[in-house]
């Protein structure tokens, strides 16, 4: 029986990018890692406004989603706009 893999995306911190998350290694018959990046906002945006634009770059239900220091922050208000 083929197991569904489990997607897992990864957000950096806002001063950084997603090359931190490099060697970082999950077994890929399980799991699929996807690197996410900052883009810059329209002028006045607020962080939920950010977090459902960013949102939009989620593919897959049900993903796995950790970030880092802000990343982290901007992921916690990324999966209070998503369905579960």
């Amino acid at each position: 029986m083929m197991q569904k893999k489990i997607h897992v995306y990864l957000m950096p911190g806002m001063a950084a990018n997603s090359s931190i998350f490099k060697n970082i290694k999950l077994p890929g018959d399980r799991f699929q890692i996807h690197r996410l990046e900052w883009f810059v906002p329209d002028k006045g945006m607020s962080l939920e406004a950010y977090a459902r634009k960013m949102n939009t770059l989620i593919e897959h239900n049900d993903p796995v989603l950790i970030g880092v220091s802000f990343g982290g922050m901007l992921i916690q208000e990324m999966a209070r706009h998503m369905p579960v």
